[in-house]
């Protein structure tokens, strides 16, 4: 610890900390992160009792932040990351532990994002990301499965400058019927308005609240280019029907590709 008090990287842009352990726990990582003011790229990926209980990230000068942990590395203790990035460019992250993830800043500067992440905190960092552009989103253990597709209708919402959507429906919440059913949005988000121009559903099962988000996507999508459907592992007949059913759905944009892998 003392060692770490005359470490200072002035110059230093680019640092990734991948299966370390940290002998000084928190402090030594909040010293060691504070000592890089210009850094521009962060990599964090955690490995089992690296001593560190709250990851912090308090970097203004920050533009890509990679922070992955799983539920393998970690026993019961509290865990998690706290995020003070607000010129953050390009974000991914993975954490399916159900830890805490705290932002306590916007990032109006987000371009990219790719979140993986437990149902125990989606709404905070989406919230924080508005301005994203391309966004990859799995969110895992849902209350049920309308739960699933009113975060997706949020993240459309509150994401005006929207252009390219890729959600995974996560293994586990198939099992969780929809209670109450999904309903239509009253208004169309601005997105799907003005600026999404493709959307890909990974692991699409084809229950009636799906079908209807999709349907509610095409009609209402006035620059979609392409909207790509990728089935769960099922019959041929059923993706035949699933192909059928969506294809017959009217479309918004005169441009709009549906696709089926």
């Amino acid at each position: 610890m003392m060692l770490l008090c005359h470490i200072s990287f002035p110059s230093l842009e680019k640092l990734s900390l991948e299966s370390m352990k940290y002998p000084g726990g928190d402090e030594f990582v909040n010293r060691l992160i504070s000592s890089c003011p210009i850094l521009e790229e962060l990599v964090v990926k955690r490995c089992y009792n690296d001593n560190v209980t709250i990851f912090n990230i308090v970097v203004p000068s920050l533009k890509s932040l990679v922070l992955h942990e799983s539920w393998d590395i970690f026993v019961a203790e509290a865990h998690g990351f706290l995020i003070d990035a607000p010129s953050l460019e390009l974000l991914d992250v993975f954490d399916d532990t159900g830890g805490v993830l705290i932002v306590t800043s916007n990032m109006p500067k987000i371009v990219e994002a790719k979140v993986e992440i437990s149902y125990a905190h989606p709404g905070k960092i989406l919230a924080s990301i508005a301005s994203v552009k391309c966004l990859s989103l799995c969110v895992q253990n849902p209350k049920d499965a309308t739960h699933i597709l009113l975060l997706l209708m949020c993240v459309l919402k509150n994401s005006p400058k929207l252009r390219a959507l890729k959600f995974i429906k996560c293994p586990g919440e198939d099992a969780v019927p929809c209670s109450p059913p999904w309903i239509e949005p009253s208004s169309v988000p601005d997105c799907l308005l003005s600026s999404l121009e493709t959307v890909e559903w990974v692991k699409y099962k084809g229950t009636e609240e799906e079908k209807e988000v999709v349907a509610f996507i095409l009609r209402s999508g006035s620059c979609l280019k392409k909207v790509t459907i990728q089935p769960r592992s099922t019959s041929n007949s059923k993706k035949l029907r699933m192909i059928k059913e969506l294809s017959l759905t009217p479309r918004r944009s005169p441009t709009c590709q549906l696709a089926f892998d």
